[in-house]
């Protein structure tokens, strides 16, 4: 039997009175001196406000009636004998013992972290792979729009130097996969400088200013060989399903919705503006540097071009895609160890 003194509203009136309830494990029995008849009340019919902190319980009667009390322990014993408020009281428990809130926020910034470290890039891998060609090629499409539009422009090669250039790039295509459409194409960038952009489709970017840095053939091949592995490996789609990934878990965990509606919106000038990881860049890196090694038995060519871009990057410090992993000094290391 459980029982506790409260204060008892009956529904009809604001009128409070005194009374004692009990509680068989069926019925309540609520009797006072002001009310005329004691009443007996299943339990099927009635809930238990949650509790908040220390402010008095609620025990809401049928026909709008109920009953009040400041008796704590005993309206969770109550809980605990009809099965009430389970999570609620599991809340409490938390709220009244700090270390364990600050165990489980150490637990969730973990598991968010390891979700973020390596869930998000093998499922954004997975995903990138099954990408029907059709949805790299408009994703790709949007992404050349948005780069014409914000930061290249019209090439200035004259007929001559693009043939040579396209002649290179036609004896490679047949050295890597039939499912992308490999094009290359030619801008201005006094914005960026020298660089090149590998979109999901195929389609490469070359800039007029990367082309004249270009001193030999083999430092061109090496460019394009590091380019098209970007493709191959889907790495610009990759970076985009982790980046976007690591943006809705944050909104999500946030509860921002309205973000999380609109970031399919964005998602062209997300594959621009993300760039590559250093893996991702040491990976290309690898691939070119093991095609010269191959083909012409080391990676010099490589990191000729590598240093002049070095020695050219400050002066352009605007966003770029085949820079963005700058060191340069670390990159020409890892292919003389490559050697």
């Amino acid at each position: 039997m459980i029982g506790f003194q409260a204060t008892y509203f009956d529904g009809k009136s604001s009128k409070a009175f005194s009374v004692k309830v009990s509680f068989d494990g069926m019925h309540f029995r609520i009797k006072g001196e002001e009310v005329a008849r004691e009443q007996i009340i299943s339990i099927d019919g009635c809930e238990i406000d949650p509790p908040v902190g220390r402010v008095c319980r609620r025990v809401r009667l049928p026909n709008g009636a109920c009953c009040e009390t400041n008796d704590l322990e005993a309206i969770a014993l109550l809980e605990q004998a009809v099965g009430r408020n389970r999570g609620t009281r599991l809340v409490i428990l938390l709220e009244n013992r700090w270390w364990i809130v600050v165990g489980c926020l150490l637990i969730l910034s973990a598991s968010v972290w390891v979700f973020i470290s390596f869930g998000i890039p093998f499922l954004a891998e997975k995903v990138a792979y099954e990408i029907p060609f059709e949805i790299s090629e408009k994703v790709s499409l949007e992404a050349l729009k948005f780069l014409n539009s914000r930061i290249l422009t019209r090439s200035n090669l004259d007929n001559e130097k693009v043939n040579e250039l396209n002649n290179v790039f036609q004896g490679l295509r047949g050295e890597f996969g039939p499912e992308f459409d490999y094009r290359l194409e030619f801008r201005k960038s006094p914005n960026i400088g020298p660089n090149a952009f590998a979109l999901p489709s195929g389609l490469i970017i070359l800039t007029d200013e990367l082309v004249a840095l270009v001193k030999s053939e083999k430092e061109l091949v090496a460019i394009l060989v590091h380019e098209m592995t970007h493709v191959e490996k889907r790495h610009g789609l990759r970076s985009l399903f982790q980046h976007a990934g690591v943006f809705l878990l944050i909104s999500a965990l946030v509860g921002d919705v309205a973000s999380i509606t609109s970031a399919a919106s964005k998602l062209p000038t997300l594959l621009v503006e993300s760039g590559y990881s250093r893996k991702f860049e040491r990976e290309a890196d690898r691939e070119a540097g093991l095609y010269l090694i191959k083909k012409n038995g080391g990676t010099q060519p490589y990191q000729d071009i590598l240093q002049r871009l070095s020695d050219h990057s400050t002066r352009f410090p605007g966003a770029s895609v085949f820079s963005t992993h700058s060191d340069f000094d670390e990159r020409i290391r890892d292919l003389r160890q490559l050697e």
